[in-house]
């Protein structure tokens, strides 16, 4: 079968996802998420803030961070990290600059804007009696320049005059910056440390137009150009920004924000075509159309959002993206590692894009010597023990633990899942030695109490409910099994710590059971087994190990998924700052209704969306993109047990399909569901390994690249695989 999706299918759907904003934003700036149109390309974003009178690109850059440990001797920082830190270290992303566009005669305008996934740019009429404009944005996919066209469109010649700044908006208190006239070019320069400290970030930006301007080098801040725009006529200005990491130093930067710049104005209509096809084929990896336009909209909103956040080769986007406004964002915009740094990119995994999401390692393999550090200096353990907020380059934004050792072993979800999805040995054997160092710490820190395994003194929640600490939580005890799992796997297949592997099978047979007790008539998990049962605080730690740490699923004994099934009941967490990224996924993993998480999502985009289609329940960021695209894509097919389940948890009477979903094992698996019956699957195998199907027919003819091999009945089939194959599995009527 192999059957593709067309563009203008792919485009149908995706479109579905345009967010149509009526009046101005007012989120912004904001210390943490923005309610404005937004473009980005996973290294820079663009917060669009303001109306056609005054229209304000508010600019951050995933790479521009202070760094409070600069200038610091090794022995210096450890020093405050250990006794001296704070609650804060000062280490944060900050405001990277802003472009403002400014039309006089569109005071009072009316405001209409289109944010479009699909084009991945934003469009906006503006009218204010006979003067009006449209504008086109777009911030290029492959390089780091913001393109606006500003069209005059009413009756009347349009007086334009764009200006910009470093630094947050709505301040000229910016320090260390400098800025210029050079070639019809506005530029600056502007470090993110105004101390001299060797290894301090920089951006540089550079802004041009390409029409005749006239540009006012006098001014000594809001450096900028007045134009004036004729009726049916248009004009592009065009803004590069590099940074220091992006060129190499600071010097090659700045050389190369004036070429880029200088290069778009007359290339900006190729800049146009590429972006718009590296979109295209971005769309085109997977598709899934969930029969509800809500459903469907949010869902390619969602990964808008998210594919406009990230980049492989680039640095991670801390918790708000690269949409910063403010050099103060909530929780430093930090890598916050008890569960907002590692849920973005969930759904870029089960949804086949999972190479935007490569870098995810590197700000881990950075902070190893501080793990060690605090591992030995605090807990006086081998391995790695982490604090909850890092960010990029072995930073750390604060040194507080809340008193959970499991910071580290939270952090191994991704490399699992990014392991186990595409078996890249290549980056597998990268990450290895972040998870060697977390086994480490744990198989010293477990206490052995002559059967069993136990973890000691970590608490599930980010505080302690009584005194004393708490054994045997359900959420550290999941990490463990996942870190010991994992890492027996990844072990094998690079051929690595043969030695260890019957210690860590020790620990994973023997390890403490998830604790239980009676509430409501019912069995569920407790939360630890020594002190508190139960709390009300909502949010979902005491579940993750069904869901993201993969303990339990369909395939578990039946007490244990009854156990789970009603846990997850008993928490009914929809609705939850910390939650929603996660908690459909649970409920599908052990079975509860599907007419119930369906109608729940739905229920959740009307609740807690933005205008500009960003769902945002309070408890961090951008990881709240993961809700709707990580829900449907494991209610449609579920793979993390060895076995490829087909629509497992998807409501009756729902017409569905979905395209080239990445399951564990590297299969790409598409199906459809017409009136409750799956019409076809098909899988493609990428690795060759042996491949297992619940079938979702009594009867089914299986045929590889094109041969029939087998008639199968209903339950399981197993297939040996080679790497290219495609499997081919229908009903017999």
């Amino acid at each position: 079968m192999k059957t593709g999706i067309t563009e203008q299918t792919a485009r149908k759907l995706v479109e579905k996802g345009i967010a149509h904003l009526t009046a101005r934003p007012t989120r912004v700036p904001s210390d943490t998420a923005v309610d404005t149109p937004l473009l980005g390309n996973g290294d820079v974003g663009a917060a669009i803030a303001g109306d056609g009178s005054s229209q304000v690109f508010l600019l951050g850059k995933n790479d521009f961070w202070t760094q409070a440990h600069l200038g610091e001797t090794w022995e210096q920082r450890s020093k405050r990290l250990l006794e001296r830190e704070g609650r804060r270290s000062g280490s944060r992303i900050v405001a990277a600059g802003w472009l403002r566009v400014d039309i006089p005669e569109l005071a009072g305008c009316s405001y209409d804007a289109w944010q479009d996934p699909w084009l991945a740019e934003v469009r906006a009429t503006y009218r204010k009696d006979g003067a009006a404009a449209e504008y086109t944005s777009f911030l290029s996919a492959e390089e780091n320049t913001l393109v606006v066209e500003v069209k005059s469109t009413g009756d009347c010649p349009l007086s334009l005059h764009f200006t910009t700044m470093p630094g947050p908006y709505g301040t000229d208190e910016i320090f260390a910056y400098e800025d210029g006239i050079r070639d019809d070019t506005v530029f600056t320069e502007y470090p993110a440390d105004y101390q001299a400290h060797p290894g301090r970030r920089w951006v540089f930006t550079s802004i041009t137009c390409d029409r005749d301007a006239r540009y006012t080098p006098e001014k000594m801040a809001h450096k900028g150009a007045h134009l004036t725009l004729p009726a049916g006529e248009a004009v592009r200005i065009l803004l590069s920004m590099v940074s220091d990491l992006d060129a190499g130093s600071p010097e090659a930067a700045k050389e190369e924000a004036h070429r880029l710049c200088i290069a778009a104005r007359t290339n900006w209509k190729a800049l146009r075509d590429s972006h718009r096809a590296w979109w295209q084929e971005f769309w085109m990896k997977s598709m899934v159309e969930t029969g509800n336009d809500t459903l469907d909209s949010f869902y390619y909103a969602s990964y808008y959002i998210l594919a406009s956040s990230v980049r492989q080769g680039k640095v991670p986007p801390g918790l708000f993206g690269p949409w910063i406004t403010t050099d103060r964002s909530k929780w430093t915009g930090s890598y916050t590692l008890n569960y907002n740094y590692e849920s973005p990119f969930f759904p870029l995994y089960t949804g086949n894009r999972g190479e935007l999401a490569e870098s995810y390692i590197e700000p881990l393999l950075d902070i190893i010597p501080v793990g060690k550090l605090y591992a030995k200096e605090k807990f006086d353990r081998p391995g790695i023990c982490l604090p909850v907020e890092l960010g990029p380059w072995g930073m750390v934004c604060s040194s507080i633990f809340h008193h959970q050792k499991s910071n580290a072993a939270y952090c191994c979800c991704n490399i699992f899942m990014h392991f186990y999805s595409t078996l890249d040995l290549d980056w597998a054997r990268r990450a290895y030695p972040f998870v060697r160092e977390v086994a480490d710490f744990w198989e010293a820190d477990l206490v052995w109490e002559g059967d069993r395994y136990s973890v000691v003194g970590d608490s599930l929640h980010e505080v302690y409910y009584r005194e004393g600490g708490e054994k045997n939580n359900c959420h550290a005890l999941g990490l463990i099994r996942m870190v010991m799992r994992g890492i027996l796997d990844m072990s094998r297949e690079l051929d690595l710590d043969e030695d260890k592997r019957e210690k860590w099978e020790h620990i994973l047979t023997h390890l403490a059971q998830f604790p239980t007790f009676e509430r409501n008539g019912q069995t569920v998990f407790r939360f630890n087994e020594d002190n508190y049962a139960w709390a009300e605080r909502a949010n979902g730690s005491s579940i993750k190990h069904i869901y993201p740490f993969n303990c339990i699923g369909l395939d578990s004994p039946p007490e244990l998924l009854e156990i789970a099934r009603n846990t997850v009941i008993q928490k009914d967490i929809f609705d939850n700052g910390n939650a929603f990224c996660e908690y459909t996924v649970m409920c599908a993993r052990v079975g509860r209704d599907p007419q119930l998480l369906y109608d729940k999502l739905i229920e959740q985009c009307g609740l807690r969306a933005m205008p500009n289609k960003y769902i945002w329940h309070g408890g961090g960021g951008i990881e709240d993109c993961a809700g709707v695209t990580s829900g449907i894509n494991e209610m449609m097919m579920q793979s993390h047990e060895g076995v490829i389940r087909i629509f497992p948890a998807w409501p009756k009477g729902t017409d569905a399909s979905f395209y080239r979903l990445r399951g564990y094992g590297a299969f790409l698996v598409s199906a459809s569901i017409r009136g409750d019956v799956v019409d076809a699957v098909c899988i493609e195998s990428e690795k060759g390994l042996d491949l297992t199907v619940a079938l979702p027919w009594e009867k089914a003819v299986i045929t590889v690249n094109g041969t029939v091999v087998q008639d199968a009945a209903s339950g399981r089939v197993t297939l040996t695989t080679n790497p290219g194959d495609v499997i081919d599995i229908t009903p017999i009527q």
